[in-house]
């Protein structure tokens, strides 16, 4: 049974508040997301607008994931699942996303079905360009996501941003651009190489042929150059809204005031450190490589080059 027509009230409140959930998990704050979740599930749950309220709490569990949350994202995700359709975009969505969750732990035995079931997804699109757009972007998302969990470590290096401003700095005056994307993918462990390419295989023998020659080789994941470039990719999706928002703090400091203003407010180093805080990535050299790129590039470079194409952002 359908539940009733949203009244005029629930329109208007859900008009303010479900924007503000969209912003609040583009800034990753999560405490804000649960507060406004709490807030929806109030006006919808009393008439039985369900599908509605877990397309909002998918956003809250995506952010939960993007905040390190991995357990609460993982059972969130799957609370979705057994609400909705399975032949719905949100049912795909929430599928892809848990497998993600399943990657950043470093687990493809979790991770693998739901990357296949995601993959399928022709009842879930029924458009065969967009679905076809739909399986490349995310068979891209999971290897992006295997370079990332090949980096988190256990060891927490110590994280001061006017060193690693400092280091960064010394770094552009000394190398070229390729060779700090050299240096970045050189934190790629080799034996991490293994799960990367699994990964990729379990994507790439889904696809058509025609989409197949839209991924790289698995080749390339042996060239350091390729794996730095790859990273920068990969943090694309957990440090873009921070720089390339319009209404962040940085973007507007930025094309105001300049590169200088940004780095003496330490706003671009400490965006970095927060995203890999998030993802438990404690490694100095990182962040020193990261920032150094960031600078070399320029924001407003990276913030069209590397827009990254978020799933939800994917529906026409």
């Amino acid at each position: 049974m359908s539940p009733p027509p949203l009244t005029d009230e629930q329109k208007r409140q859900l008009s303010l508040l479900e924007p503000s959930l969209r912003i609040a998990s583009a800034r990753k704050d999560f405490k804000e997301c649960e507060l406004l979740i709490a807030y929806i599930q109030n006006i919808l749950k009393p008439t039985g607008h369900d599908t509605r309220l877990m397309k909002s709490k998918n956003w809250l569990f995506e952010t939960a994931m993007e905040t390190g949350k991995l357990d609460y994202a993982i059972n969130g995700f799957m609370e979705v699942r057994r609400k909705v359709s399975s032949s719905t975009r949100l049912y795909l969505e929430a599928t892809s996303l848990l497998a993600i969750s399943h990657l950043r732990k470093k687990d493809l035995t979790a991770a693998r079905p739901f990357m296949i079931e995601a993959l399928h997804c022709e009842k879930n699109i029924k458009s065969e360009i967009n679905r076809s757009e739909f399986r490349i972007v995310l068979a891209k998302r999971f290897d992006q996501e295997a370079l990332l969990a090949s980096i988190v470590t256990d060891v927490n290096e110590e994280m001061n941003l006017d060193k690693i401003q400092d280091d960064a700095a010394k770094l552009i005056q000394t190398k070229h651009e390729d060779e700090i994307l050299e240096m970045l993918g050189e934190n790629v462990p080799q034996g991490a190489l293994e799960f990367i390419e699994k990964v990729h295989a379990t994507s790439k023998n889904l696809l058509t042929y025609e989409e197949k020659l839209r991924l790289p080789s698995p080749a390339t994941f042996q060239q350091k150059k390729t794996l730095g470039k790859g990273l920068l990719a990969a943090f694309q999706s957990v440090i873009w809204d921070a720089l390339c928002d319009k209404e962040s703090e940085i973007y507007k400091m930025w094309f105001t005031n300049g590169l200088q203003a940004v780095l003496d407010k330490k706003y671009l180093t400490g965006a970095i450190v927060g995203a890999l805080a998030n993802l438990k990535i404690g490694v100095y050299a990182i962040a020193v490589y990261l920032t150094s790129l960031l600078i070399k590039i320029g924001i407003e470079v990276f913030c069209r080059i590397y827009q990254p194409n978020t799933l939800m952002g994917l529906r026409k």
